[in-house]
């Protein structure tokens, strides 16, 4: 009995016709055959095949012990792993790897490098704002922030100063703010300790602590911009005739008890006397009165000094048979009903303190006193005079007023200012109205007028604030400060993230490297750490940290993650691929060991070249415009070759590069790829092209006569290679043999001599791997020629498999000259 079953393994799902019919054995199982067969496998996570054993979908998890039985009927089926992605592969003995690659251009072009809509990179634009439905700030590396609004912006009056609330989002995430990098403008708050008090508060943690925290929603009918004037509260004018004085009234049955109030500056008292201010038969006209119960007309029908009987009449003197007497209200001021001669002014209002559809339990009303408060004497001495509010507030669609009345008492002709907060009984949505209690007086040595400037409510407000630090901020409106404090406040943030150095995370810190955030990105969008590629992390970490090379960027506006990847590499002259599933960063940098051979022996049709060359019309340098970290506004700096005029320059943003040698570097590096890297290359391979990567270094065989020679290698003896064609030797010339791996990959170069016969090649050491020659797989490959003309180096930048069994690639032709200023310094 056979001991062998057939494997079928099947490159495309969606076509059962195609497949590659393989071998194994009976009793192995699924992870020993692939072991045995496919060198390049890996056990990963997330498999980039399924198996399936006679129509039953076998999981990862059992393939240790699912064994192959007689007739078995075993399929493989490769799976797509990412449907942005063209996945490809095919397990089979000869298989080596697969690599999949998505075409990126570094990018060069400022439009497409900054998020539209930023207040950051438009000086026009920077200050603090709402950002509603929009994106929360991701903060790379050190940057400067104009947090943005978490709650709306409120003013407050505290002992006769006006205190502005901040509550701001720095950013998502954590980061180190330093007290001399906190601004208003221009100006550093470490000055003013007594002008500004903040707090920071990290991802998480409660906000209450600092007062800044409420959710205040400001009417804009009473005036909730700064500066605004606001509503003058009027009161009836009472003409004193030398002596300030007021009426009170008081309640006793029907009749109303008249006092006047008189105050003579000049013996600094007050005396009281009981009057009848107005004849019999006169019709007075009461409002204002508490709760509005004794409103109304009454007519005059005695008058004496122990009380003046009225009787209430409508508007044409009629009886008003159901009034019986005054209501008396029994509370501290239930037998005040107007203070002056003519009555109170009228009600301001009312205005709804919250939007449709909120509710609160607490209002703040604002009043200024412009002119100050107070009464000049005849000596020019500023005596104390009060002024008496009164706020009415009612729930939405009730009829019921209730009420508060203040008093502010003062003798300055400094401008006052006052903020009264109220507790409501329970949450409403309240309409507010407020009118002067207090007479005008027309005299002009009085100060007394008042205005409402403000109606707040707080709304529902938050806590605390998960996955974003937060800052608390509460500024004392000084004229230095006033101007630009509300929209102005701005600071310098580094990010604080975790870092993957020598094989581990780190405790997260502040960092400005480039490869913490690339990592950052790809977790930060649900990946694990098997899709990020850790070993290539490590090994390019220390470069672009010894280099000094940062990234400091802030992304305000939507983009993808893949994009994003692309201007965080782009500063380190690096890339971001798609490999096995895992998202990798690729550098371009200068190379000396090849990493795989490509000849005439394993195209498919011919190498086809094309080169640019120089036009007349083309830049003449690379203007680059980066930010500068210490005015944090554009600057540009001019990069040439020699040669170049720089009146036609190439315009790029540096974006994320902050520092004025990096950004030189950044656009020679693209200045000497414009001139140097000019000749491409494009040829197709069956399944060899798939072992290389995207920027992989690679020895490329030229078709013209003259340059280096290929073809198979027949057998190996020692250090004696003998190939299937005579070579050609040049005289006075040292000459090179390379040869290819069972893998792909480039043994040698080795230094060759001539051989006793004319395929012979004599190399200077031993070949560093195993030759096959039994026909079971392809023997060696080679390359020979002199040392300066045996290969075309190149840089794959193109991979993209065609077929099942087809790959075009495009490579570029590698040129040190590129590299060259990748340290200078930028010119002075």
């Amino acid at each position: 009995m056979s001991t062998q079953v057939e494997i079928k393994v099947y490159p495309n799902k969606l076509d059962d016709s195609l497949y590659e019919s393989c071998t194994g054995l009976v009793g192995q199982t699924v992870n020993s055959w692939l072991k045995a067969n496919v060198p390049a496998y890996a056990e990963l996570e997330q498999p980039l095949f399924s198996v399936n054993i006679n129509n039953r979908h076998v999981l990862p998890c059992e393939w240790d012990t699912c064994t192959f039985k007689h007739n078995d009927n075993i399929k493989f089926i490769v799976e797509s792993k990412d449907p942005a992605t063209i996945a490809y592969a095919v397990i089979a003995v000869i298989a080596i790897g697969v690599a999949i690659y998505a075409t990126n251009q570094i990018p060069d072009n400022y439009n497409s490098t900054v998020p539209d809509g930023s207040s950051i990179y438009d000086v026009n634009t920077q200050g603090n704002k709402p950002r509603l439905m929009g994106v929360i700030p991701e903060i790379a590396g050190r940057h400067l922030i104009f947090p943005d609004y978490l709650t709306m912006p409120r003013r407050e009056y505290i002992n006769n100063e006006q205190w502005l609330y901040l509550m701001l989002c720095v950013g998502k995430g954590e980061y180190e703010v330093l007290d001399d990098e906190v601004f208003i403008g221009n100006t550093p708050v470490t000055g003013k300790p007594n002008d500004v008090d903040y707090q920071i508060f990290g991802p998480g943690e409660d906000v209450t602590v600092h007062e800044a925290h409420r959710n205040v929603y400001t009417s804009s009918e009473v005036g909730s911009t700064a500066g605004s004037t606001g509503i003058e509260l009027k009161g009836r004018v009472t003409n004193t005739g030398g002596l300030n004085g007021r009426y009170i009234w008081s309640f006793e049955g029907n009749k109303l008890v008249v006092h006047r109030e008189d105050f003579e500056p000049e013996v600094g008292t007050i005396r009281y006397k009981t009057t009848p201010p107005f004849s019999v038969g006169e019709t007075l006209k009461i409002e204002g009165s508490l709760s509005g119960q004794n409103d109304g007309y009454f007519e005059l029908l005695n008058a004496s000094t122990s009380g003046s009987e009225v009787n209430k009449v409508d508007g044409q003197n009629q009886d008003d048979p159901s009034w019986s007497s005054f209501v008396t209200e029994l509370n501290s001021n239930a037998n005040v009903l107007v203070e002056g001669g003519g009555g109170d002014g009228q009600f301001n209002g009312p205005f709804f303190a919250c939007p449709a559809g909120e509710k609160t339990q607490k209002i703040w009303v604002d009043f200024t006193l412009p002119q100050g408060l107070g009464e000049l004497d005849d000596e020019g001495d500023f005596l104390s005079r009060s002024v008496t509010v009164r706020i009415e507030y009612r729930d939405e669609g009730a009829q019921e007023w209730s009420f508060v009345e203040e008093t502010y008492s003062n003798s300055t002709n400094d401008q006052l200012g006052r903020t009264l907060p109220i507790e409501l009984p329970t949450k409403i949505r309240p309409e507010v109205r407020i009118k002067r209690v207090t007479a005008a007086n027309d005299d002009t040595r009085i100060k007394d007028e008042i205005y409402w400037t403000s109606l707040k409510a707080e709304l529902d407000s938050a806590t605390s604030y998960e996955d974003m630090t937060t800052i608390a901020v509460k500024i004392r409106g000084t004229n230095a400060l006033a101007g630009s404090a509300e929209n102005k406040f701005n600071l310098i943030g580094t990010r604080i993230l975790p870092v993957y150095e020598n094989g581990a995370w780190s405790e997260p810190r502040p960092t400005t490297d480039i490869a913490p955030f690339f990592t950052h990105v790809i977790k930060s969008s649900g990946h694990s750490d098997s899709k990020i590629g850790l070993d290539e992390i490590n090994t390019l970490h220390p470069v672009w940290h010894n280099r000094g090379d940062e990234f400091n960027a802030v992304f305000d506006s939507g983009s993808t993650m893949f994009e994003v990847l692309k201007r965080v590499l782009a500063v380190g002259f690096a890339e971001p691929t798609i490999d096995y599933g895992r998202i990798i960063p690729v550098r371009d940098q200068q190379r000396s060991v090849f990493q795989h051979m490509y000849q005439p022996d394993n195209y498919i049709g011919l190498l086809e070249r094309t080169i640019t060359l120089i036009d007349d019309d083309e830049h003449d340098g690379v203007e680059v415009e980066y930010f500068s970290p210490i005015t944090w506004k554009s600057e540009t700096i001019l990069c040439l070759l020699p040669g170049d005029l720089g009146v036609n320059p190439e315009k790029i943003r540096a974006f994320g590069i902050t520092n004025r040698d990096k950004a030189y570097q950044f656009g020679m590096r693209k200045r000497r790829a414009r001139r140097y890297r000019r000749t491409s290359f494009t040829f197709k391979t069956e399944m060899d092209a798939l072992n290389s990567r995207y920027l992989d270094y690679c020895a490329l065989a030229d078709d013209i006569p003259g340059y280096e020679q290929t073809g198979r290698v027949e057998y190996i003896v020692g250090r004696s290679v003998y190939v299937d064609a005579i070579l050609k030797w040049q005289s006075g010339q040292s000459h090179i043999l390379a040869l290819r791996k069972p893998d792909g990959t480039l043994s040698g170069p080795y230094t060759a001599t001539i051989g006793s016969s004319s395929n012979e090649v004599i190399i200077d050491s031993d070949i560093d791997f195993a030759p096959v020659f039994d026909g079971s797989i392809e023997p060696p490959l080679y390359m020979f020629g002199i040392t300066n003309k045996w290969c075309n180096a190149v840089l794959i930048r193109d991979i993209k498999p065609s077929s099942v069994d087809k790959v075009n690639v495009t490579a570029e032709l590698y040129d040190d000259r590129v590299y060259l200023d990748d340290n200078s310094l930028a010119p002075t």
